[in-house]
This record gives structure tokens, sequence and C-alpha cells, in this order.
């Protein structure tokens, strides 16, 4: 098993997530729309279920 080692010259951050260049409204953006996605199919998903659960013997 080889171990690869960082050069000296390598700063400690290095591995570590760098910021983006697209921290504007776009990314946003996204982020609102797949939380509502997220929350409609939770609620479709509930609906199903409850749905199912609702059907006579």
């Amino acid at each position: 098993m080889n171990a690869v080692t960082p050069a000296a010259s390598t700063p400690p951050e290095a591995g570590r997530l760098a910021p983006q260049a697209d921290d504007g409204p776009s990314v946003e953006r996204v982020q609102r729309v797949s939380l509502g996605a997220g929350i409609a199919l939770i609620g479709l998903g509930l609906g199903f279920l409850a749905f199912r659960l609702r059907r006579p013997n």
C-alpha cells in the first residue's frame, strides 16, 4: 500500500474544500428549488402511505 504524502510547500488547507466561484444567486436558487422538491416528494410519500392505510379491508 503506497501512501501519498503532500509536498512540504503544500498548505495544510489544500485538502479541504475551497470556496467556489459560483456563490451567487444561482446557487441560492438551486438550493431553494431542491428544498421545495424534497418537501413536495415527502408530501407525496405521506399521501401515498395514508391512501394505502385507508383502503378498506
